[in-house]
This record gives C-alpha cells, structure tokens and sequence, in this order.
C-alpha cells in the first residue's frame, strides 16, 4: 500500500506509526500483519466512520504532534515529515501544500500564510499535510463524530479562531490527496455545507449571520434584475 511504503520511507527518525484499519476484507490486513515489527500500534476493528478512527488513533498517540494520512493518501516524498519537523517554532498547527493527481498530472494547492473565519467559511488546511500538537485534542476535544465530513475543519476553526492557537504555513508539498475519497465527491457538496453551517451557527453566530447577509446582499439584487429580464453582470 503506497501510504504505508510512504511512511516507512520518511527520513525523519523519531516516528511513531499508528494505523487504524476498520476491519478491512481487502487484504490490508494481511498487508499490515507483514510489516507488523515496523509498526507502533495497529488494530482492524469496526469503527463508526473515519473520525471515529481517527480519534483512536489520537487516544493511543504518544508522540508531541500527529499527522493523520487516510488510506490513499502518501507523502510527497521522503522528507515530508522532515520538511514540517525542521519548520516548527513550538507552532501548535504546521501546515504546507496538498497534491494530488487529475488526469496522470499533478496540481498543487497553497494555502494562505493568515487565517481567519472567513477564509474557512469556503476553505480548510488539509490534515494530510498538518502537524499537530497532540496536546491540542485535550484542549479542544477529540474530532466530533457526528460529523461525516467536516471534523478535522471544524477543530482548525476551534483551534486557530476561538482557541487562538499559533500555526505556521511552510510553502512546500507534504501530502499526495486521494481524490477517490468521499470529501472529493460532488455528491458530498451539500453534505460539506450543511455541517459547516451547523458548526458556524452553533459557536460563531454572529459570525454566520454576517455571513448569510453578506451573501444576501450580493445574490438577491442580481436575482430580481434577472427576473425582470436584465442581463446582470
């Protein structure tokens, strides 16, 4: 399995490789059994979606940060972890690009060096290429389960926006995205902004509603011009 071989491949030392498997039938199993002495942890159990897997991953982490890759995922290269590790100044969150493969090419993507609420009302950092302090998870708690897609964007909101917490963004690719996973899928659109409404609504109200009036302003006048059968530019 290519996320596994690139793990193993890391030229940073200090690893402790965990993997989470939900009780795979497709051979995994068997994949992981054989490289079992290079491993920390493993366990194939059911689970009750990827967070929830996540979150025993979190529960048996003893190292300073983690770094979650879901099957599919790899890092760029060897030096991934290496590239984050040497990077850090105590930062809680350090994050750098994402890959990922469309049509045998690769594109990549940046992210902003600031944050702020309103570039996560249509956007995140990706997991795959974030480090993260695990001290943060008994700050702000574990990754919420009730949620199918968006946990790991609403703990960033949590961490950087309410919590404050220092982050760093280095300009380089860490991570290979699998885009077969179910956050890529445009049947997942809706599902995407119906959770992170709920979040935005539920801790940053006022927030939301700046949101939704904002996008009010801007959509209802050019609806009714349209209406009246003007070509709104």
């Amino acid at each position: 399995m290519k996320t596994v071989q690139s793990v193993l491949s890391q030229n940073y030392a200090r690893i402790e490789y965990l993997i989470i498997d939900g009780g795979s039938t497709d051979g995994s199993v068997e994949f992981i059994e054989s490289n079992e002495n290079k491993l920390s942890y493993w366990c194939s159990e059911k689970d009750e979606g990827i967070y929830d897997a996540m979150n025993k991953g979190i529960v048996r982490a003893k190292g300073d940060y983690i770094l979650f890759l879901n099957s599919g995922d790899y890092f760029y290269d060897s030096k991934s972890l290496s590239y984050l590790v040497s990077n850090s100044s105590n930062e809680g969150i350090i994050y750098g690009k994402m890959g990922m493969y469309v049509n045998e090419s690769l594109q990549t993507k940046a992210y902003p060096y600031k944050l702020s609420l309103a570039y996560f009302r249509y956007d995140t950092i990706p997991h795959q290429s974030a480090i993260i302090k695990r001290e943060l998870f008994d700050k702000f708690g574990y990754y919420k389960t009730h949620f199918t897609i968006v946990s790991d964007w609403a703990f960033f909101v949590d961490c950087i926006i309410k919590g404050k917490v220092k982050y760093k963004y280095v300009d380089q690719v860490i991570s290979i995205f699998d885009l077969n996973g179910i956050s890529s899928q445009p049947s997942s659109n809706q599902i995407i902004r119906k959770e992170i409404n709920q979040h935005l609504k539920q801790k940053y109200w006022f927030s939301y509603q700046y949101f939704k009036l904002n996008w009010a302003i801007k959509y209802y006048p050019k609806r009714i011009l349209m209406e009246f059968g003007f070509n709104y530019e």
